[in-house]
C-alpha cells in the first residue's frame, strides 16, 4: 500500500534486524475454515473455494518475503517479476506474461529512470474472451525510516499477502480445470509503493485500448488480524464513486461464503492500485483488513505477524466473486 515519499533513512543495525525479522515463523493454522452453505450460496462455488488453503498462502508469502529486497528501485526487480511469472506457469497458468513499462521516479532527492514489470496471468473466457474480470495485488515493498529498503523489505502483509491470494486462486482454478465464461486476469503489479505506476500503466493502456473491464478487485494487506475471536474478524471494503453497487455485491459474497464481518471505510481508497482503475472509469473495490497493523512498512512485516486463516477467508471472497460470475 502506497505511502507519501519517504525522507532520509538511517542504516544502523538494518542487516541484523532483517535477519531477526526473517527468522519469525507464521502463525499456526489452527482455525477451522468456514465450509457450511448459507442461504443464497451456490454449492459449486462453496466447494470450489474450499480448496483455498491457509498453509499454502503462508508458503507463498514466505517465498516472496525471502526475495530480499523487493524495493522497486533495486537491481533484482526484474528477476522477482520473472520468478512470479514462472510460479504462475508452474501452477498451470501458461498464459502468463511480463508487461514492461518505463517510469521516472524521484526518491530521496534523486531521479531514477527504470524499467518496471507487471506480471499478468490470464484464463481466457470461453464465451466472452474480451470481457475481463481483474484481481490485482502489488509485489514491491518498502520501509519507513530508519529502514533502508535497498537492504531489506520483507513486505509480508504489504503486499505479499495479496500476491499470495492471486497465486492461490490460480492454483485452485487450475486444479478445478475451471473455464470461465469471461476472461479472468490476475495481475501482480510492480512499482506500487512510490507512485502506483504499475496499475496506472495497465489501466491507462486498457482505457486507450477500450478494454472491457467488468470490474477490478484489489487485494492489499489482507493478512493482518490479531483478534483472538474469529467471530470478530472483519474485512474492509473500500469503494469509489462509481462502485457502490459492486461493494454491496461483495458484501453479499462475504456473508454467503465466510463468517467475516464487514467494514466500509473508504478513507484511504486513493492509496491502492484500484484507484487507478477508478480514474479510468472502471468499477473497482479495495479489499484490506479492518485491523490496523503496527508492522506497516517495517522490518517486522514478516510471516510470523500474519494471520493466514484470515487471509484465506478474504481470498475466498474474491475467488467466489470470480467463479460465481463466470460459471
Amino acid at each position: 500500500m502506497k505511502k507519501p515519499r519517504l525522507i532520509s533513512l538511517k542504516n544502523v543495525f538494518i542487516i541484523s534486524l532483517v535477519m531477526l525479522a526473517l527468522s519469525c515463523s507464521k502463525k499456526d493454522d489452527t482455525v477451522t475454515p468456514f465450509t457450511s452453505t448459507k442461504p443464497g450460496a451456490n454449492a459449486f462455488v462453496t466447494a470450489f473455494i474450499s480448496d483455498i488453503n491457509a498453509d499454502t498462502l503462508g508458503a507463498y508469502v514466505l517465498w516472496l518475503q525471502n526475495m530480499q529486497p523487493r524495493f522497486m528501485l533495486s537491481a533484482n526487480r526484474r528477476s522477482i517479476a520473472v520468478s512470479i511469472k514462472n510460479k504462475f506457469i508452474r501452477l498451470g497458468l501458461n498464459n502468463t506474461v511480463l508487461d514492461s513499462f518505463y517510469v521516472t521516479n524521484y526518491y530521496k532527492d534523486s531521479t531514477y529512470n527504470t524499467w518496471q514489470y507487471n506480471v499478468i496471468a490470464t484464463v481466457t473466457g470461453s464465451q466472452y474472451p474480451d470481457s475481463l474480470y481483474i484481481i490485482g495485488a502489488h509485489y514491491d515493498a518498502i520501509l519507513n525510516p530508519p529502514g533502508n529498503p535497498w537492504l531489506g523489505s520483507p513486505g509480508a502483509d504489504d503486499d505479499a499477502s495479496g500476491v499470495a491470494s492471486l497465486l492461490e486462486m490460480g492454483r485452485v482454478i487450475t486444479k478445478r480445470s475451471f473455464t470461465p465464461k469471461s476472461s479472468i486476469v490476475l495481475i501482480a503489479f510492480g512499482a506500487e509503493e512510490l507512485n502506483m505506476d504499475g496499475s496506472q500503466n495497465y489501466a491507462t493502456k486498457a482505457s486507450l485500448g477500450n478494454k472491457k473491464i467488468k470490474w477490478m478487485l484489489n487485494n492489499d494487506m489482507i493478512s493482518y488480524e490479531n483478534h483472538p475471536n474469529q467471530g470478530d474478524w472483519k474485512v474492509n471494503l473500500m469503494d469509489y464513486a462509481n462502485s457502490g453497487d459492486l461493494r454491496v455485491s461483495a458484501e453479499n459474497y462475504v456473508s454467503m461464503y465466510t463468517d467475516l464481518g464487514k467494514a466500509h471505510d473508504s478513507t484511504a481508497n486513493k492509496e491502492g492500485d484500484s484507484y487507478n482503475f477508478y480514474l479510468k472509469g472502471y468499477k473497482a473495490i479495495f479489499f484490506i483488513s479492518s485491523a490496523s497493523t503496527p508492522y506497516y512498512h517495517q522490518l517486522t512485516d514478516v510471516v510470523g505477524n500474519c494471520n493466514f486463516p484470515y487471509c484465506r477467508e478474504v481470498t475466498k471472497v474474491t475467488c467466489a466473486m470470480l467463479v460465481d460470475q463466470n460459471r
